[in-house]
C-alpha cells in the first residue's frame, strides 16, 4: 500500500477510527521515550550494571503475564476509563526518574538504580493492565470492513513516527554528555501520554458493558484446555525458543555497540532508525513469501539468517575499518529477520486456532511470549556481566544454536490447518514489534474472541 493510498484512505474512514489514529500516534511518542532503545543507554549513563539491564528490559514482556487479570476490569469499568485509570498511573511511575538527580547526590549511583527499575517496573505492570481495555474499544468503534485497511494504516503511522521520533532522540542525547538528556527524553514521553489521556475524551465509546466475559478463572480453565493439543504444544515450545534466539541479541547489540564499540548514543538511535525503515520496507515482502510457499519454510530460512546475524555480531570488532558499516548492517538486517519472524508466527499461530476455545489458545500464546521475550534478557544481562566481552560471545553464539536447531525443526514441521486466518490477518497482527503484536492478540481475544464472531 502505497502512501498516496494510505491518505485517501485516512480520509475515508469514520471519524471515531480516525480520532483513534492519532491517540495511537501520540501514544508512540510516550511509548519510544520512555521504554524505547533509550532506556537501555539511560541505564548505562548511570552506570547500571548489564545484569541490572536486563531486568530492566524484561518488566515490558513479562508484565503482559497479568494482563489476563484485567479482564474482569475491562467489563466492570469499561476501555475508556479503565485506561485513563491505567495511562494515569504509568505516567506517574515514570515521573519518579526525575527524582534521581537528587537520589545521585544523597544516596549515589545503586540508588539511581533502584528509582529507574521502580519507576520502569511500575509503568510496564499499570500499562499490561490497561493494554486489555484498548483493542477492544478499538472493535467497538472500527467497521468490521475497514479493520484491514485501519491496521495497514495504523502500522505505516507508527513506523513512520518510530523512524523520525528515532532520528529525534538521538539527535537530543548528542547535544551533551550530560545526564540531563535523559530527562528531556522522558519529559517528552510523559508530556504525550498527558496529552494522551486528554485526548481520550474525544474518542467515542469505551463505555463499560453489562455482556458478560470470560473471568480470570475460567480463562485459566480454557488455557488448561488448549494445553492437551499436542501440536499446538509443540508450536508454542518451537515459539518460545525461536524468540529467545532474537532476544539473545536484543540486549547484546545495544550494550555491544556502546560499551565494546564505543558509538555514542546518537549513533546508536540512528542504527535503530535505519532498522526501522528496513522493517517497514520488508515487513509485506516476508508476508507474501509465506503465502506463497508456507509459513513453515519462510520462518526455517529466517532462522537459518538470524544464524548469519549472530555471526555477523561475533565479527564485528572494534577498530577494523568495516566495523561501522558492519555493524550498521547487522543492526537493520537483525531487525528486519525479527519482525519477519514475528508477523509469520502470528499468522501461523491463528491457523492453529480453533474458535471453539480461541481465548485458551491465544491466552497461552500471549504467556509463551512473554517468558520468551522476558527471560533471555536476564540471562544475558548476567553473562554479560560476570563474563564481560566473553559474556557478549556467549550470547552470540547462544543466539546462533538456538536458530540453528529451530531452522532444521520448522523445516520439517508441518502445521495442521484446522481453520483459515482470518480475512486480512496480516493487517490485523503485523507485529513490527513484539509487543504490539501481543497487544493485538488480545484484541482477539477480548473482541472476536468473546463470542462477537
Amino acid at each position: 500500500m502505497n502512501y498516496p493510498t494510505i491518505f485517501r484512505n485516512i480520509r475515508e474512514i469514520p471519524p471515531a477510527p480516525r480520532r483513534f489514529l492519532l491517540f495511537t500516534g501520540i501514544n508512540v511518542f510516550s511509548w519510544q521515550c520512555i521504554v524505547g532503545q533509550a532506556l537501555v543507554l539511560f541505564g548505562r549513563s548511570l552506570d547500571m550494571p548489564p545484569s541490572w539491564i536486563g531486568t530492566l528490559l524484561s518488566f515490558m514482556p513479562l508484565s503482559m503475564l497479568f494482563v489476563i487479570f484485567s479482564i474482569p476490569a475491562v467489563q466492570v469499568l469499561g476501555p475508556r476509563k479503565l485506561m485513563t485509570i491505567t495511562w494515569l498511573t504509568r505516567n506517574f511511575f515514570a515521573v519518579f526518574v526525575f527524582t534521581i538527580p537528587f537520589a545521585l547526590k544523597i544516596w549515589g549511583r545503586e540508588a539511581a538504580w533502584y528509582i529507574l527499575l521502580f519507576s520502569t517496573g511500575g509503568f510496564s505492570l499499570a500499562r499490561a493492565f490497561g493494554v486489555g481495555s484498548w483493542y477492544p474499544w478499538l472493535h467497538e468503534i472500527v467497521p468490521q470492513p475497514i479493520l484491514g485497511t485501519y491496521f495497514a494504516i495504523e502500522t505505516i503511522i507508527v513506523q513512520s513516527i518510530s523512524v523520525v521520533l528515532t532520528l529525534g532522540i538521538g539527535k537530543i542525547l548528542g547535544l551533551t554528555e550530560q545526564l540531563y538528556r535523559f530527562y528531556w527524553v522522558y519529559a517528552i514521553g510523559i508530556s504525550a501520554g498527558l496529552i494522551s489521556i486528554l485526548y481520550m475524551r474525544r474518542i467515542p465509546g469505551g463505555m463499560s458493558t453489562s455482556e458478560k466475559s470470560a473471568t480470570v478463572k475460567e480463562s485459566f480453565s480454557v488455557i488448561f484446555r488448549a494445553l492437551k493439543d499436542t501440536q499446538y504444544i509443540r508450536f508454542i515450545f518451537f515459539i518460545i525458543f525461536s524468540m529467545a534466539s532474537f532476544m539473545w541479541i536484543s540486549i547484546a547489540s545495544i550494550l555491544y555497540l556502546r560499551d565494546i564499540l564505543g558509538y555514542t548514543d546518537t549513533i546508536i538511535m540512528y542504527f535503530f532508525a535505519v532498522a526501522a525503515v528496513l522493517i517497514a520496507i520488508t515487513v509485506r515482502f516476508w508476508v507474501r513469501q509465506a503465502e506463497k510457499f508456507g509459513s513453515e519454510k519462510i520462518m526455517a530460512i529466517l532462522m537459518a539468517t538470524q544464524i548469519l546475524v549472530a555471526v555477523l555480531w561475533i565479527c564485528v570488532s572494534p577498530g577494523k575499518p568495516w566495523t561501522f558499516a558492519l555493524a550498521l548492517t547487522t543492526v537493520a538486517l537483525g531487525g528486519s529477520i525479527n519482525a519477519g519472524f514475528s508477523i509469520i508466527s502470528c499468522r501461523g499461530m491463528m491457523t492453529l486456532v480453533p474458535h471453539e476455545n480461541r481465548v485458551g489458545y491465544t491466552s497461552l500464546w500471549i504467556m509463551a511470549i512473554s517468558v520468551a521475550n522476558g527471560v533471555p534478557p536476564i540471562i544475558a544481562g548476567w553473562l554479560i556481566d560476570i563474563f564481560h566481552l566473553a559474556g557478549f560471545l556467549s550470547c552470540f553464539l547462544l543466539s546462533a544454536g538456538f536458530a540453528l536447531c529451530l531452522s532444521v525443526l520448522w523445516w520439517h514441521f508441518r502445521f495442521e490447518v484446522r481453520t483459515q486466518p482470518m480475512a486480512n490477518l496480516h493487517h490485523i497482527i503485523r507485529p513490527t514489534q513484539p509487543l504490539r503484536a501481543l497487544g493485538r492478540i488480545i484484541w482477539l481475544i477480548f473482541g472476536r474472541g468473546s463470542g462477537k464472531e
